[in-house]
């Protein structure tokens, strides 16, 4: 059963017994409704008494961040109704909608007659408890995933601690060591002589000194080198209670050495400039291919300033492709002039270098020669120009009078090209009749209709008579459907009728 007490229903009895605890203290009633709350879960809420009387615990602000949490106490108020008592933890919301963790009890009242009377709800904050065993399991999971062999042992050499890569790679558990002498450790059993010298590092270093040497370790059948290194760990007050024992495999140093020689082999031998900089656009490496751009071996260049090997327009500026992705922490790319030795047009990219924390700490970039692509591009265009100009002949048929047949897609370029080449023509000719043939575009939307009104009514301006021909209906349906006025323009279906009236034009 449940403790007995009579509350009565004097709220002061309960605002002086209860307001000054720094718990949470709350009194229910069987079925969960509020009658009292302590000031201090109410300061915590922000709200007062009067937000809560009334209401099911449940319903309360402290539980309104979650329906599983309001859940978890109505399913609490039901079993302590039933008489029992309850302890767990849970969060609780606070004034800021943050959450913290306190240990929630709740126990049953009984009057004197053994009648369910209250229900007494409590909370004390344990956040920092939680907090504080966290961090310590967190420091231990560090400890445990060491890549470093690490053992702690008190001063007379007695092993109290052994990281998890320890264990696994010794194949030993850790109850079966703790308490064992170092130097007995299974690791040293290959030599006497070893152990003997293992005691008197551990003895010698409980008085202060330090060690760092290379040993052999024994694993299964097999020795291995380490670097063993063995240190006091001192207190606040500089006493010293622990010793601590690290060893890292050397043969998986060096392995892990050769994969990172070969990876800057693969660097140094790429054929475009690699260039690596710190955050004072130091450069910290460059490839030989980088250093050969600008005349120069790889040593000479590391240690001077980006700016001071490189010569580009941005080089030197806040434009400098390095210091935009370390402002902006990210890659870009971009494209520049290099003058070297010898002047080409570059591609560019740049990255930003991070730490193991994700801090950026530099720059990597690489270089590619595009000036070969840069003339491929100009020639490209000058030949689209001519195959332009080719493809939209604009041809004298008869004197005064031009022919301009349209073959092809319209698009924007083309057809101000092709404006630009009929004006000039009409000029030069002396034009009085341009006919713009059109059965060789294959269709005509918005754009092109657009397009071909401009041109019309630029030839009309220079005082040409301007005749379509070739419009064919669904040509003609697409201009009328978008509203282009060619009341004032001739059409003809043919070109053969349009050369019909073009040329008795002129000859008036």
């Amino acid at each position: 059963m449940g403790a007995k007490m009579d509350l009565g229903e004097d709220e002061a009895f309960y605002s002086k017994l209860l307001n000054d605890m720094v718990t949470f203290v709350g009194v229910l009633s069987p079925d969960g409704t509020v009658i009292f709350v302590n000031n201090a879960p109410l300061e915590l809420a922000g709200i007062t008494l009067e937000d809560v009387k009334g209401k099911k615990f449940y319903d309360t602000y402290w539980w309104a961040y979650s329906e599983d949490a309001r859940e978890r106490i109505k399913a609490d108020i039901a079993t302590c109704a039933g008489g029992k008592r309850l302890i767990h933890e849970i969060q609780v919301q606070t004034a800021d909608g943050s959450l913290i963790w306190i240990e929630f009890s709740m126990h049953p009242v009984f009057d004197e007659a053994g009648n369910l009377r209250y229900l007494v709800a409590e909370g004390r904050d344990v956040s920092e408890k939680k907090q504080a065993l966290e961090d310590a399991q967190q420091k231990v999971a560090y400890l445990d995933n060491m890549p470093t062999y690490m053992a702690v042992t008190d001063l007379e050499g007695r092993l109290q601690f052994t990281s998890a890569v320890t264990i696994e790679k010794f194949g030993i558990k850790l109850e079966d060591v703790l308490g064992t002498r170092f130097d007995q450790m299974p690791w040293w059993e290959y030599s006497e002589e070893i152990q003997q010298k293992m005691k008197d590092v551990y003895e010698r270093a409980a008085k202060g000194e330090k060690f760092e040497f290379e040993v052999d370790v024994k694993m299964g059948e097999d020795l291995y080198p380490i670097k063993y290194t063995c240190e006091p760990l001192r207190d606040e007050n500089g006493n010293i209670y622990a010793l601590l024992h690290t060893g890292t495999r050397i043969d998986e140093l060096r392995a892990a050495l050769d994969d990172a020689k070969e990876k800057v082999m693969y660097l140094e031998n790429a054929p475009i400039p690699i260039i690596a900089v710190d955050k004072d656009i130091t450069i910290k490496f460059i490839n030989r291919a980088g250093a050969e751009a600008m005349g120069m071996r790889p040593e000479d260049a590391i240690g001077k300033k980006c700016y001071e090997v490189f010569d580009t327009p941005e080089c030197g500026t806040d434009r400098c492709c390095i210091i935009q992705i370390m402002d902006q922490g990210r890659a870009i790319r971009g494209e520049t002039h290099l003058r070297g030795v010898k002047e080409m047009d570059i591609q560019f990219t740049c990255a930003p270098l991070v730490d193991d924390d994700g801090n950026i700490i530099g720059g990597l970039k690489y270089i590619a020669d595009i000036t070969d692509l840069k003339r491929l591009m100009k020639e490209r265009e000058r030949l689209s120009e001519e195959i332009m100009r080719v493809s939209t002949p604009v041809i004298e048929v008869w004197e005064k009078v031009l022919l301009l047949p349209l073959i092809g897609t319209l698009e924007t370029g083309r057809a101000e090209q092709i404006m630009e080449r009929l004006l000039g023509a009409i000029v030069k000719q002396g034009a009085e009749a341009v006919i713009l043939d059109v059965s060789g575009i294959p269709k005509i939307d918005a754009d092109v209709a657009q397009h071909l009104v401009k041109t019309v009514r630029a030839a009309q301006i220079l005082g040409s008579r301007v005749i379509l021909t070739g419009i064919r209906p669904d040509m003609a349906d697409t201009i009328t459907s978008i509203g282009i006025d060619l009341t004032d323009v001739d059409t003809r279906r043919t070109l053969r009728e349009g050369l019909m009236d073009a040329i008795p034009l002129v000859e008036k």
